[in-house]
């Protein structure tokens, strides 16, 4: 374990002083946010209903938000250039085709970042080779940036095929191309259908938001402060396709934005980023490859999403978990408090690896961020830098454990298996990735430190048991949101582990991950799984947790 600069690689930081919260005013906070990534209000936000609604199910709901208008883009979008920032984005070939895999997208892109102007411009590049997908006349995304107003700017979209065609001259475009709300859709032109692999490229400018320092917001996966910029939902997502049932048609899986939970849902993908910022920011991503001159170059493989912060302020800790290199990145005054993240990750990543199966990255990353609460991504995760600020270390070894920053690190930690290697919904079945996180503070506590179960559950133990299938669009506060999907869904978990034993329900977890790697894992699934096991006593588990 080194706790100075890892001077042996591109990462570069350097120190800064914040000053410390109150941590009893910490404290009183965990009664209302029972989970770092649980619920995220923002006030004033605009929440749009998008062109294509999702398919109705049981437990849908229409999101409780005023419309945005659609925006209808030209064929050839003609926009003024943005005004030129350091280091621009140097020309690149209008839309390559990129190397194409027909088990998952591949992403490629070129990012400029202003910290002066908290302005982000990208370059993006996504191909797909389904067959499934490649039939429809259409591509959509969901772009989560765009949910409130004055974010996403989208200057140009272009097409690209495999193998090339006769389609005249200059670069493939697309029939049309409409944003509305969170949704993109791209209509393809008929010299593109039916190809072996079909490139779209998108030409965007980001506005990040002030981060968010009270509440928490979707949003506050995008934002900018005096520690950074934080780059979480950032880029337009290739929506998950959903394939058709006997005798049907298959569909876009759409998640329009809402300020509870996590309006998003992300499919196993490859990652190929460049990132240009100016000295003396570091660029802090997992799967860096090289940095030089400025420019970094990340390959994320098989993730869920790709996520970046950018940030002049921050020092590193690190060590090596089970062959696992994992950083924190700190303000240089909340060292204690970095150890203490790295001894939670220490400690509960063999726990997880024994009971999930393997850790399903190369590394972790851990950032302090100025965002309140905490986030997961692929292979990194962010925490509100008040946690590292409050941070006290135990009066005894034994001691360690009763605090909110070990507590959500545990939880988001747990999101590399349940959101990571086995993704899901998370915005109309979010009780299938929360849950388990939360079940995972659970095994960590009981574990490790069972001294400190009580003070874990009394935030939660008066709340009433709610159904927990309700997706976020039928949650308006973050109370109840939390006590259905987390609380209730814990619940459980727990009692699926009771009626099945602790051995037969750890086999199950075991077996639930290999699975369903790779793939989202729908709530049809999961309960299928669990009625072969618990056989008659599912209905009265059903009947209390279900709707």
């Amino acid at each position: 374990m080194d706790a100075s600069r890892d001077e042996d690689s591109p990462y570069r930081a350097v120190a800064d002083r914040s000053s410390c919260l109150d941590r009893i005013f910490l404290l009183m906070l965990l009664a209302g946010l029972l989970a770092g990534c649980a619920s995220r209000p923002t006030a004033g936000a605009v929440t749009p209903t998008t062109f294509v609604q999702p398919q109705p199910s049981a437990t849908a709901a229409p999101s409780p938000s005023p419309r945005r208008p659609t925006t209808t883009f030209p064929v050839v979008p003609s926009v003024a250039p943005p005004t030129p920032v350091p280091s621009a984005t140097p020309t690149v070939d209008v839309c390559p085709v990129l190397p194409a895999d027909p088990l998952r997208p591949r992403y490629r892109f070129d990012v400029t970042a202003d910290p002066a102007t908290h302005r982000l411009r990208i370059w993006q590049a996504v191909t797909v080779a389904d067959p499934a997908r490649l039939e429809m006349a259409e591509v959509v995304f969901n772009v989560p940036a765009n949910g409130v107003a004055g974010v996403f700017a989208l200057e140009a979209v272009h097409l690209a095929i495999a193998p090339a065609q006769a389609v005249g001259t200059g670069p493939l475009r697309p029939t049309a191309v409409m944003l509305d709300g969170a949704t993109l859709r791209v209509r393809l032109p008929s010299v593109a259908m039916r190809p072996a692999a079909l490139t779209v490229c998108l030409d965007y400018t980001v506005r990040l938001p002030p981060a968010g320092h009270e509440g928490i917001s979707a949003m506050h996966a995008l934002g900018w402060s005096e520690l950074g910029m934080v780059a979480g939902y950032w880029y337009p997502v290739l929506a998950p396709y959903v394939p058709a049932a006997a005798g049907g048609t298959g569909r876009w899986l759409i998640t329009p934005y809402h300020p509870v939970g996590d309006p998003i849902v992300y499919e196993t993908a490859d990652y190929e980023i460049t990132i240009r910022a100016p000295a003396p920011y570091q660029v802090i991503a997992a799967g860096l490859m090289r940095a030089e001159a400025g420019v970094w170059h990340f390959r994320l493989a098989r993730a869920r999403g790709f996520a970046f912060v950018v940030s002049d302020r921050l020092v590193a800790s690190q060590a090596d978990v089970l062959g696992i290199p994992v950083r924190v990145y700190h303000l240089a005054e909340h060292g204690r408090a970095g150890q203490s993240a790295l001894r939670s990750v220490q400690e509960a990543l063999p726990l997880f690896a024994e009971a999930y199966g393997p850790y399903p990255y190369t590394e972790l990353l851990i950032v302090e961020a100025a965002q309140f609460g905490g986030m997961e991504y692929s292979a990194l995760m962010t925490f509100s830098r008040d946690w590292f600020a409050a941070y006290q270390p135990p009066a005894t070894d034994a001691d360690f454990g009763a605090d909110l920053l070990v507590r959500f690190v545990v939880h988001e930690l747990g999101h590399q298996w349940w959101y990571g290697a086995v993704g899901n919904d998370q915005a109309h079945e979010p009780w299938l990735d929360e849950a388990l996180a939360r079940y995972g503070e659970v095994l960590y506590y009981e574990t490790l430190h069972p001294t400190h179960l009580a003070w874990w559950e009394a935030p939660s133990a008066g709340m009433a048991t709610q159904p927990i299938n309700q997706p976020i669009y039928r949650f308006s506060d973050t109370t109840s949101y939390v006590q259905a999907v987390y609380v209730s869904g814990t619940r459980f978990w727990l009692d699926v582990r009771r009626l099945l034993g602790r051995p037969a329900f750890a086999v199950f977890l075991q077996e639930y991950r290999e699975r369903y790697q790779d793939q989202i894992v729908s709530e049809a699934a999961i309960l299928a799984l669990l009625r072969e096991r618990l056989g008659p006593a599912s209905a009265a588990l059903w009947s209390t947790y279900f709707r």
